[in-house]
């Protein structure tokens, strides 16, 4: 009873997770390599310090956590200044981009002038040209462009003249020194209250009198000078203007404010606004040096040539092991049936439960696993066929074989799992797929070995003990027997 438990355990645990993963609708889920997305290298000045590209990976990392539709992103350092970004399966790859990439540096900022006039801007000054009266002179203060008229490299303690990101005309606004930062924010959420997204603002509680006292100055004035500037990575989100109900003795107080995004379409903008500014901004500023867009049918293919070639690769491995180890041969095919749906239920249980993602190098790994199993196998059948040879009883050659090739696949199996889980701590990107798949193949593997194929190999002797039904016999071997 105890060998009929052993025997049936794995294959009837691996039937019962295929069922639950087939019913279920359950398929692993597929990497940037399988299913498309898109691959950026970000590059940061050569002289930035190591620990900021740490900090600026960690807050990309949030950011893209917060989207919730991103599976197994990788996002790592590579080389000295540079981050390597891995997104599988996006529906907007360019939004996320922008997540991931913008500084996220906001200021608020008091404004002093404005204009509507294209062309125009409050910093350029124009004066008369005695050469050519038709094209005046145009003057621009220290580090502001003549032709745009915009600040250069903006300064956040200085008069800056920054572009407004409002749809419509272009509006270039004067501003004054920055008031408040994305440093004094506590929470930020996107929310449709009615007819228009809008960001909204929860400050620090230190910050929250800092606020009030900024709207109370906003509140004494008229006019362009009533609006305060809301400036995210140098370009004006918002400008609203002090509503002409707030008192200047009181100003806004509670510690909220509100960026108006726009309307229903604006949804996606604003809580990719919101998720930048509620997990701060990247230390550093970064330049996309590499942008690689892998489609969804380049991933269904090579896919498939994957699936493919271990399908072939299994088949001709399972035509040896009929040919040659005969019944043998036949248990093993078995077992690699029951160990391949036993896999496949895992890998896709571990993505729903886990977001483990499968990748092109995720499925090496499974090939490669499908020969270190059928290995193990072939151990056991040829110590089986060497205890015939001389003449053993099936009984006594099985168990000896058992023996002896259990030893041999063990400490095989267990230099096999050691290399994958330092490969798996120590290596980044699709590596690490390959190790995991394989530890996990070669975990299976011992329980295969162990528990089906050691006891099925006995089990089918009861049948019938003629070596000729366990490997090819020689007329030499016949006489012998």
């Amino acid at each position: 009873m105890k060998n009929i438990i052993k025997l049936l355990f794995l294959p009837v645990l691996s039937i019962a997770l295929f069922g639950y993963v087939f019913t279920n609708s359950i398929q692993p889920k597929l990497g940037l390599d399988l299913q498309g997305g898109i691959s950026v290298i970000l590059t940061a000045d050569e002289d930035t310090e190591p620990e900021l590209i740490e900090q600026a990976v960690e807050i990309m990392r949030t950011r893209i956590a917060a989207f919730g539709e991103v599976q197994e992103p990788e996002i790592s350092i590579s080389g000295e200044n540079s981050v390597l970004v891995q997104l599988p399966g996006l529906t907007d790859q360019e939004k996320a981009l922008e997540a991931v990439g913008t500084t996220g540096l906001l200021t608020f900022r008091p404004v002093i002038n404005s204009s509507l006039q294209l062309g125009y801007s409050p910093a350029l000054s124009y004066s008369e040209n005695p050469d050519d009266p038709e094209n005046p002179i145009v003057s621009a203060p220290a580090g502001v462009d003549e032709l745009t008229g915009l600040s250069i490299n903006d300064d956040p303690s200085t008069t800056s003249y920054l572009l407004s990101l409002t749809d419509g005309f272009p509006i270039i606004y004067e501003l004054g020194p920055a008031e408040l930062t994305g440093n004094d924010i506590d929470d930020a959420l996107a929310v449709y209250p009615s007819n228009e997204w809008i960001v909204q603002l929860n400050f620090k509680d230190d910050s929250a009198d800092k606020f009030t006292e900024l709207t109370k100055d906003l509140a004494s004035k008229i006019g362009e000078q009533r609006k305060l500037a809301i400036v995210l990575d140098e370009q004006v989100i918002s400008a609203p203007r002090v509503a002409f109900d707030v008192s200047p003795d009181i100003g806004i107080t509670g510690g909220t404010a509100s960026i108006s995004m726009g309307n229903v379409d604006q949804g996606e903008s604003a809580n990719n606004l919101a998720v930048i500014l509620r997990y701060g901004a990247l230390p550093v500023s970064f330049e996309r040096s590499s942008i690689q867009k892998v489609s969804a049918t380049l991933g269904e293919n090579t896919l498939n040539l994957g699936l493919q070639a271990g399908l072939i690769g299994l088949i001709i491995v399972s035509i040896f092991l009929f040919l040659y180890y005969r019944l043998s041969g036949l248990i093993a095919i078995l077992g690699l049936a029951s160990f391949g749906a036993l896999f496949y239920s895992v890998i896709a249980l571990l993505g729903e439960w886990q977001g483990y993602t499968l990748t092109l190098a995720g499925i090496a790994g499974v090939i490669v696993s499908i020969g270190l199993t059928a290995d193990s196998y072939i151990v056991i059948f040829e110590k089986l066929k060497d205890e015939l040879k001389i003449g053993r009883s099936f009984n006594f050659a099985t168990e000896k074989a058992v023996k002896e090739a259990w030893n041999t696949i063990l400490v095989a199996d267990f230099v096999s799992i050691i290399a994958s889980i330092i490969l798996y701590l120590l290596a980044v990107g699709p590596i690490r797929g390959f190790a995991l798949t394989l530890g996990l193949a070669t975990v299976f593997d011992l329980f295969y070995t162990r528990m089906f194929i050691s006891t099925a190999v006995p089990f089918v002797g009861r049948i019938t003990d003629n070596p000729r039904f366990y490997y090819p016999l020689s007329r030499k071997d016949i006489e012998s027997v």
